[in-house]
């Protein structure tokens, strides 16, 4: 059994999957430390907004049809906000649908597979117990059964969830907001459908979301505003179930064959600085929140792609240590919008009379264009963007659009398409530029005809699709590269060199004609 690995990952979900298939796609020797010994088919998050989509499709592990559209075209398609129906999410028509359904199990599935064929030690039914940082590794006790062992580690990433051991074990400061409300949910067969209307259903005391299945089991969620539960570990019974539906409906609806039970809450906790040294979180172990729309495994997901590929610059390309910190800079602030967001829908619900007024003003205000749009933006990610610094260009920070690009030699290829192994792409149409010279075990040089009019002459597109550099050329008048993109190079990838650096999917440059 390895002792050592440059990364461990604590927590075996979506999340925890994603980084380590991100680290391995590189070669970095990771484990991923689980307890549960199978796949949790407890129904959980099922819902994908645009950014998480497009970050997965990035990788090939959604696909879906090219589609011949201007960038600058936007999709839309009728979501809520709060429950109630007065959000329209949007995308670029070139990017992908604007969301999808999928259960979270099957996601974690098909990662946590693409992360083991990658070289990724995949370790179900191991508990870590503690853990311990120094200033030159992590030490993780392990526990198996009725055996322990340890575990060091370069690096450690707690994808463990709220109450993971990773963040309880690290200097990681937090805010908390405690809970106001109390809901449940579960499967169960509804002998009369008609007693419970589907979707979503508010009245004077809660509200219900039915997913109704008339064939087998449907998924219901009760919303209840008196207080939170006291003790959420407490198992749900068929009859409290039945009880709640009945109280916030305010008739008896006949339930059967009630599993997947689970209780929940809109208490809130945002951790403000992701790294504590060696130590770093992701997902619900960063922020937890009230999980509606499905926001916090998507900007989860973010943050593994996020801080998979910024390891691998520091343990393959010699990138500064100290650039994982805008790990935290970066994912910090989309999640404290996230939570922002939540909270006010928790407060929309609430159906008490002194709540109209604030349900009137989000009402009216949402019916104005660009407020409506900003909104629909944060819940489904595609406002995020990053800063930059003043020499990196107009374009730095932005995510950059999925274009198909004629690469003489090679065809059309999707920006997807190029950054599928997982290293960076410098998109030039300048003429003549030196790959030689440029050359770096993480970046590929992508030589296009042409790029559509709008688009810098040449874009550095980090892993995770966003620009960090844009200008009109490579090499000024002396042949020297602009200092701008030479410190932004090194930043972010460090100055490790290679004249034929190899990764996975092929050699660099096997789309540069």
């Amino acid at each position: 059994m390895t002792q050592h690995c440059e990364v461990a990952v604590v927590g075996g979900g979506p999340v925890g999957m994603l980084v380590a298939g991100e680290l391995a796609l590189h070669g970095v020797s990771v484990v991923v430390l689980e307890t549960r010994t199978e796949v949790s088919e407890q129904p959980k998050a099922g819902t994908y907004h645009a950014r998480a989509i497009q970050t997965l499709a990035r990788r090939g592990i959604l696909r879906f049809p090219r589609v011949d559209a201007d960038y600058r075209d936007i999709v839309r398609e009728p979501f809520q906000f709060a429950g109630y129906p007065w959000l329209t999410l949007r995308t670029r028509a070139i990017e992908g649908p604007v969301m999808i359904g999928l259960a979270q199990a099957d996601l974690e599935r098909a990662l946590g597979e693409r992360a083991g064929n990658l070289g990724a030690l995949i370790r179900r039914g191991h508990t870590v117990t503690a853990v311990r940082q120094d200033s030159g590794r992590v030490t993780l006790s392990v526990r198996e059964g009725t055996e322990s062992y340890t575990l060091t580690a370069d690096y450690a990433i707690g994808c463990d969830g709220p109450r993971g051991i990773v963040r309880e074990s690290g200097d990681f400061p937090t805010v908390e907001y405690p809970p106001t409300l109390r809901a449940m949910l579960g499967m169960a067969r509804l002998p009369h459908p008609e007693q419970l209307r589907p979707g979503w259903q508010p009245t004077p005391r809660g509200w219900t979301l039915l997913n109704l299945n008339r064939f087998g089991s449907s998924r219901i969620i009760t919303f209840e505003f008196d207080g939170p539960e006291p003790d959420r570990r407490r198992p749900i019974t068929e009859a409290e179930f039945a009880a709640a539906v009945e109280r916030i409906t305010g008739r008896p609806v006949e339930l059967r064959d009630l599993e997947y039970t689970s209780r929940f809450s809109d208490f809130t906790r945002l951790v403000t600085d992701y790294r504590a040294g060696r130590l770093f979180v992701a997902g619900d172990a960063a922020h937890v929140h009230y999980p509606l729309g499905g926001q916090g495994l998507n900007t989860g997901l973010q943050d593994a792609v996020n801080l998979g590929w910024k390891l691998v610059s520091v343990l393959r390309g010699g990138a500064n240590p100290a650039m994982l910190d805008s790990y935290s800079t970066e994912r910090q602030p989309v999640a404290a919008r996230l939570v922002e967001n939540t909270r006010v829908q928790a407060m929309l619900m609430n159906p008490a009379p002194d709540h109209d007024p604030l349900r009137g003003f989000v009402r009216e205000l949402l019916s104005n264009p660009d407020a409506h749009d900003r909104l629909a933006d944060t819940v489904n990610g595609e406002s995020v963007s990053y800063p930059g610094a003043p020499d990196d260009g107009a374009w730095a920070g932005e995510f950059f659009p999925n274009l198909t690009v004629e690469v003489p030699g090679a065809g059309a290829r999707t920006i997807g398409d190029l950054l599928t192994a997982g290293r960076a792409v410098l998109l030039t149409a300048e003429p003549a530029v030196d790959r030689a010279a440029l050359a770096h075990p993480l970046v590929d040089v992508v030589a296009v005809d042409r790029l559509p009019e709008g688009i810098p002459p040449v874009v550095l597109i980090r892993p995770d699709g966003y620009v960090a550099w844009s200008g009109d050329g490579i090499r000024d008048t002396g042949g020297a590269l602009p200092p701008g993109f030479a410190a932004t190079l090194a930043f972010w990838f460090g100055t490790a060199t290679t004249a034929d650096p190899v990764g996975s999917g092929g050699s660099r440059g096997e789309f540069a004609g």
